[in-house]
């Protein structure tokens, strides 16, 4: 390890010393397997001796970008880069290999414009708030490349951005399939919004469809499965239980740590929003044994490969859907049935929901707390 975090002097970079501290703490076959990688070890040493800078922007200019991303995860989780969020830097990278495709592109300027001045800040704001959801980057780049292909039909039918008309745009509309609408309506929004198409266009509103659900019979018959089955992985049972019982999509599910537990005199509470809600047993013997194989607390709940991230969200979901569990019906129909139980705002609150995520599932379930202003609703003195 020393020589290939040598620094040009015959001795390892001391800068590493975090890195080789958390290798040794590893399996060494898996240690040894992966300084195995010629490419591998060439990044370290081009870290150690300074020719790559030991940057987050460093990394993301190497031509290994797998062999760089995994490696930046390790430098992040033993402190020696600033911890940034995966999903921001992934996308950041696929604008800047696309913008970098896009040079002769007739309006590269404002697909420019929109990645750098618009996606990029808008996620930037949300990782310093929260850990991104697992679908940030498919919903940067599919926007990214709907507004490429709509600035291509422009361009192929002569028609400038600043030129467009209402005509123009719907007769765009009618030839679009669902997805290239639902993409491409971030961008219009943004291009109208700052002159870069004409201001007075209007760009057709997306509707929410109610979406389809279980029964609560059979809510509460995967429920108890999950709660009981020993021959499912304790964490994939704890995610479905998360789900069923509190309506939380799996992109919150898998950035759950120890912390976000706490215990008062036998009464477990998690920390999905404020006030914390309870943990009913037996779920919450469940939640205890996670919590113990989790170790040192702070520590994920569901822990991925890479150092200090938690399990990617298409592995979480590929469990649950390999063990028949239908992930957004049963999401739904906890939803709704937790609107019908209480008011909308208070689950929202409690929950770490929109309050209109909340609202609208009341009409689709047919409640009855549409009125319900949140707020402190005791009597003044």
């Amino acid at each position: 390890m020393e020589q290939v975090l040598d620094d040009g002097t015959g001795t390892m970079n001391l800068a590493f010393t975090p890195l080789a501290t958390a290798l040794a703490a590893k399996q060494p076959e898996t240690v040894l397997l992966w300084l195995s990688i010629r490419y591998v070890r060439e990044l370290l040493t081009a870290l150690a001796t300074g020719r790559l800078p030991l940057t987050h922007a460093g990394l993301a200019e190497h031509d290994r970008p797998i062999a760089a991303r995994y490696l930046r995860h390790e430098l992040m989780a033993c402190g020696i880069l600033p911890t940034v969020d995966k999903h921001l830097l992934d996308t950041e990278q696929w604008l800047r290999c696309r913008l970098a495709e896009l040079v002769d592109h007739p309006h590269e300027p404002l697909l420019r414009r929109f990645a750098l001045w618009h996606q990029l800040p808008r996620l930037r704001t949300t990782a310093a708030a929260r850990p991104l959801r697992a679908n940030a980057k498919p919903c940067a780049t599919q926007q990214f490349t709907q507004a490429q292909a709509f600035l291509t039909w422009l361009h192929e039918r002569g028609i400038a951005p600043a030129a467009l008309t209402q005509a123009g745009l719907d007769t765009w509309y009618a030839g679009a399939r669902v997805h290239q609408r639902h993409g491409v309506h971030g961008f219009l929004t943004w291009a109208i919004t700052n002159g870069h198409i004409p201001r007075h266009l209007i760009a057709t509103r997306l509707t929410f469809k109610p979406g389809t659900v279980i029964t609560q019979q059979r809510r509460l018959a995967l429920l108890r499965r999950f709660v009981a089955d020993e021959h499912a992985d304790i964490g994939t049972r704890t995610a479905a239980c998360l789900l069923l019982l509190y309506a939380q999509p799996l992109s919150r599910i898998q950035h759950l740590t120890t912390a976000d537990i706490t215990e008062h005199d036998d009464d477990l509470q998690i920390h999905l929003g404020d006030p914390p809600a309870p943990v009913p047993e037996p779920f919450a013997a469940l939640l205890r044994q996670l919590i113990t194989n989790a170790g040192q607390p702070p520590a994920l709940l569901f822990p991925g490969r890479l150092a200090g991230q938690p399990v990617a969200y298409q592995t979480l979901h590929k469990r649950l859907r390999r063990l028949g569990f239908p992930i957004m019906e049963a999401r739904i129909a906890a939803l709704r049935q937790l609107v019908l139980q209480a008011p909308a705002p208070v689950v929202a609150d409690a929950l770490g929901f929109h309050p209109t995520t909340a609202t609208r599932q009341v009409t689709n379930a047919g409640g009855t707390w549409s009125r319900y202003a949140a707020g402190d609703h005791a009597p003044s003195p």
